[in-house]
């Protein structure tokens, strides 16, 4: 807890404390990314929009994150880091009140991607304002249980909005038998959750001493930009890197636009006919907290036995589950426990391989200029998430759920390969160093 001193005395003051602004801005922080690219893919879903059009539109949401290095230089050149947060916060707020008031025009399709596409870019120029300002604010008091506690307020965003919201828009269909109406309701709502954080972040978030620093026409971008790659390519084993860094997520970019279109659909398209409330239960609550399990579990694995020991059983973790959507899909499976046995396994596997790309992506990224590398290679998994989204709906229309996971699990041979490559390079890295 921050301390005044007065008179020579330490005096705590818990107005300053970090806790009252930390959890709830890195909660803030995961709204963007949740409701553009999770709700989105239920929300068009229950407009009666084909998995095709769907998978198609939401993957160009992911443009803002592959643009992320540059739009840190805007962020450096104008403004405080606070400012920006704030004022992203409002315009993320004004994009869900937008959205809203779109669904019942009868161009409803082409506003609301407007509005999830601004969401997008405040989400992006939000995150970097974050990521500076926890750096202002935080350098003297960084520590690991700060960090854990950052990361878990982030993933409880799923919970709070995709799980809360599903939820609370599938009991609205049920009240008011329409699905316009209903969502009209549930994005006013979020709208005014996003504008109390809004308030309240205004009030309690520090005001450190923070200009901006960095014109952006210096050409400091260009420099950065050559000596990385130089840096780069000096690198023994950037090959295998920047393939492992382009390839391994590129399953995980497929199966992740279909499985929640495939849990909602009816079984007359092959889906497994959930309501908005059990997918809510089933995506938003009961896998949300396996991810978090398996991410934090992940990283206790890595801390105690090191990236190369454990790269390939997260792997494993990462991909294998995934066959059991083959069994959901060819058994039409409707029992709420089975399925949610099967996305919790999921879901802990996909928090358990994850940390294998996040912690080879932070140690590739270390020394000079590492807030710009990290940007960098956080821009490459956003566009390999982006390319293997875009044609993913209209695969899935012409074979079916049942053939599309077959396809995903056949994809899934990918990682195992440049994860075989980069534990190769790994030890040799080891070797040098021992």
């Amino acid at each position: 807890m921050a301390e005044e001193i007065i008179n020579g005395i330490p005096i705590p003051n818990w107005r300053k404390s970090h806790w009252l602004w930390l959890p709830t801005l890195y909660l803030t922080r995961g709204l963007p990314y949740v409701v553009a690219l999770l709700v989105s893919l239920v929300f068009f879903n229950r407009m009666g929009r084909s998995n095709g059009t769907i998978a198609l539109n939401t993957s160009w949401l992911l443009i803002p994150f592959i643009l992320r290095p540059w739009i840190g230089r805007i962020v450096s050149a104008y403004l405080s880091k606070r400012v920006w947060i704030l004022l992203m916060e409002a315009i993320i707020g004004l994009g869900l009140v937008g959205i809203s008031q779109a669904i019942s025009s009868p161009h409803w399709f082409l506003l609301t991607m407007l509005g999830f596409q601004g969401i997008a870019i405040a989400g992006a120029l939000h995150d970097v304002g974050i990521s500076r300002f926890f750096n202002t604010c935080m350098k003297k008091q960084h520590n690991h249980r700060i960090s854990n506690v950052c990361v878990l307020c982030y993933l409880l965003s799923i919970v709070f909005f995709l799980g809360v919201p599903v939820m609370v828009a599938g009991n609205l269909e049920v009240l008011n038998r329409g699905v316009r109406t209903s969502w009209t309701t549930t994005f006013r709502l979020l709208a005014a959750g996003q504008f109390l954080l809004l308030i309240y972040h205004a009030i309690i978030l520090p005001q450190p001493k923070d200009k901006p620093s960095i014109p952006l026409r210096n050409g400091l971008t260009r420099r950065w930009w050559r000596e990385t790659k130089a840096g780069f390519m000096a690198h023994p084993h950037y090959l295998t890197t920047l393939t492992f860094l382009s390839l391994y997520l590129i399953p995980e970019g497929m199966f992740l636009r279909i499985a929640p279109l495939f849990l909602i659909d009816p079984g007359s398209n092959g889906g497994l006919s959930l309501s908005p409330q059990e997918l809510g239960l089933v995506q938003g609550s009961v896998g949300a907290f396996s991810l978090i399990f398996g991410y934090f579990f992940g990283g206790m694995a890595i801390s105690r036995y090191g990236l190369r020991r454990c790269l390939f059983p997260m792997t494993v973790a990462l991909t294998v589950p995934k066959l059991l959507f083959i069994y959901l899909s060819y058994n039409f499976v409707s029992t709420l426990s089975i399925i949610n046995i099967c996305v919790i396994i999921e879901q802990s596997g996909l928090g358990f391989g994850i940390m294998a790309y996040g912690t080879f992506l932070t140690s590739f990224t270390q020394g000079k200029y590492s807030i710009f590398k990290h940007s960098l290679g956080m821009a490459i998994a956003a566009f390999s998430l982006m390319t293997s989204g875009w044609f993913t709906g209209f695969l899935q229309e012409q074979v079916g759920y049942r053939h599309f996971f077959v396809l995903v699990a056949i994809a899934n041979i990918l990682p195992f390969i440049v994860a075989y490559h980069t534990q190769a390079c790994l030890e040799t890295e080891a070797g040098k160093t021992s």
